[in-house]
């Protein structure tokens, strides 16, 4: 299985256009819909993206402090 790269703040700035668009209150109720799902498929991967950095730091820690 070959992993893909997440790119944080590739991410995040989708996340933020999504944000503002919902914000805006311009689009129609099915591009809302789409728009607000895509945020909760970011959100959910940027967490994941944080939790293995800081796992990643915490193992950085342990080796450090041995």
């Amino acid at each position: 299985m070959v992993e893909k790269k997440i790119d944080y703040q590739k991410l995040s700035n989708e996340l933020d256009n999504i944000v503002l668009a919902l914000q805006a209150d311009t689009l129609d109720v099915d591009e809302a819909m789409k728009q607000y799902e895509r945020g909760l498929e970011l959100v959910t991967q940027l967490e994941t993206y944080l939790k293995t950095a800081e796992n990643k730091i915490t193992k950085l820690q342990a080796r450090a402090s041995e």
